[in-house]
């Protein structure tokens, strides 16, 4: 339970979304105004708070005490359960896909409540084992011996019934808590609709290679993280090859590349953790984010070939500086040169590399001192990631010292500070974006725009410095052909 003062809050409570805004706002003038008219509820004891959070933290800001009402002893779980719902449904305007939100939360709850009796509504003529007909207020007390699953089901219906939702519209919110919870989140708060969200799940289930099923007597393999510790995986059915790069939201390559898996910088807004860690991709990641070497995808450069309707496409032939279609971006979901890693690993997927020098390998570390002095491709980007100003000098003194490469990139990307650079001229290419929501295991990071003259300030450098610039469409939010935005450089650097 989430608490308010002394106050625990029923979880009931909990599973509706706290107004915000210009309706809380609101809510505080007009208790300034007139004082607190409807009561804050609470249980008979005086320890759970069963209706009135938004009154309470409006209380709170308008410096007015508030006001509450106990109920009675003689309310059981259930009768709580059903003022909570009556009094919420009453009183809030949700749509569709809040209201299944709702229920989900709702379902578990209901099961509990009518676990040792009867369900509810199955008869109006509920009666003891000797005959005599159950008080309506004691009927889900009374021990009667009920199925699982049909206590399952019934719970399930008593929570979309109470909400006014419909059961298709509860199950769509259930693939979606299961599917997408950052996605979930979104409809439970108002931010997306129900079809919306279930429609980019669905989208997102479609980019993502599907991991094929465990078959009776499947060879496995045996992969190692980076402190030696055994991890069994199956044996690709097939040869190893790139994978699109749509899934890691990756706006300047066309492929992904993961060699190696798994991070130990602890980074929390990580999107790599966040997908890693999730319970859909579990099957591609036995290791969870702990750094793992997949030997069995070294030979994916050899094996990887642009898709026939993108052959013709005049990158792919001419090298020139628009070659998205040629662009991998090497261990999307590692930091391939961090400090953890063994030398051999990086020697085995830089021999990779190098045979194979018809990809345009892009490269990304927050650790780029270990760049010097390895054997790279002829058409490398090595980048490094700067998200803080301590990170700054690590990349200025690492880049002075890295050459004989097609380009030096920059990634900032969250831009999370203001940033000062003493130089930029070691750069040819500078990448700024914003924080995306992520769903990490300890819960939702929120999204984070960084202000206009943090980003201003690194556009005007790298233009005096001759960088080209390109700036993540994240930067600019929610986009429509109605609200078009401002048109942010999108430069690829030259040879």
């Amino acid at each position: 339970m989430t608490k308010l003062g002394p106050y625990e809050v029923h979880p009931a409570a909990d599973a509706y979304p706290l107004i915000e805004g210009e309706e809380f706002d609101k809510l505080v003038d007009s208790i300034k105004r007139n004082g607190l008219r409807e009561p804050i509820i609470l249980n008979h004891d005086k320890t759970v708070l069963i209706d009135g959070r938004n009154r309470y933290r409006a209380c709170e800001i308008a410096a007015v005490d508030p006001v509450f009402e106990a109920v009675g002893s003689h309310y059981t779980e259930l009768k709580i359960l059903n003022m909570i719902v009556d009094l919420n449904e009453r009183r809030r305007d949700l749509n569709p896909g809040q209201k299944a939100m709702v229920a989900l939360v709702l379902e578990p709850m209901f099961a509990e409540a009518t676990r040792r009796g009867r369900p509810i509504g199955d008869s109006a003529k509920l009666t003891t084992t000797n005959g005599e007909v159950i008080p309506a207020d004691r009927r889900e007390l009374e021990p009667k011996p009920v199925s699982a699953d049909r206590r399952e089901r019934e719970s399930t219906t008593m929570a979309a019934r109470a909400v006014g939702a419909s059961g298709r519209t509860v199950q769509r919110a259930k693939a979606l808590q299961r599917d997408a919870p950052d996605l979930a989140e979104k409809v439970r708060i108002g931010q997306m609709a129900l079809d919306a969200a279930d429609k980019q799940r669905k989208q997102r289930i479609r980019i993502e290679p599907k991991p094929e099923p465990e078959k009776p007597g499947q060879a496995m393999l045996t992969l190692r993280t980076h402190d030696g510790r055994e991890v069994f995986y199956p044996k690709p059915q097939s040869r190893a090859t790139f994978n699109n790069s749509d899934g890691d939201g990756v706006s300047w390559a066309a492929w992904t590349w993961n060699p190696v898996t798994g991070c130990l910088h602890g980074c929390d807004y990580c999107y790599a953790r966040a997908g890693a860690t999730s319970e859909r991709l579990k099957p591609y990641y036995p290791a969870g984010f702990t750094p793992l070497f997949h030997h069995q995808r070294l030979d994916a450069p050899a094996n990887h070939v642009v898709p026939a309707a993108h052959r013709d496409h005049p990158c792919v032939t001419c090298d020139g500086p628009d070659c998205a279609w040629k662009r991998v971006f090497v261990c999307s979901m590692a930091d391939l040169y961090g400090r953890w890693v063994p030398d051999e690993w990086i020697t085995q997927v830089h021999t990779s590399m190098c045979a194979n020098p018809r990809w345009q390998y892009i490269t990304l570390t927050k650790f780029p001192a270990r760049y010097v002095g390895l054997d790279m491709p002829p058409g490398a980007w090595v980048g490094t990631s700067v998200d803080e100003q301590k990170r700054v000098r690590i990349a200025e003194d690492a880049f002075r010292n890295i050459g004989d490469v097609k380009v030096k990139w920059l990634s900032l990307e969250p831009l999370k500070e203001p940033l000062e650079f003493t130089d930029l001229s070691m750069f040819d290419w500078v990448v700024i974006g914003a924080q995306t929501e992520t769903y990490q295991p300890t819960g939702t990071v929120p999204a984070f725009a960084p202000p206009f003259e943090w980003v201003a300030r690194i556009v005007a450098q790298a233009r005096e410095a001759g960088c080209k610039v390109h700036l993540k469409p994240n930067l600019l939010g929610a986009v429509s052909p109605q609200l078009p935005g401002m048109q942010l450089p999108d430069e690829y650097p030259t040879e």
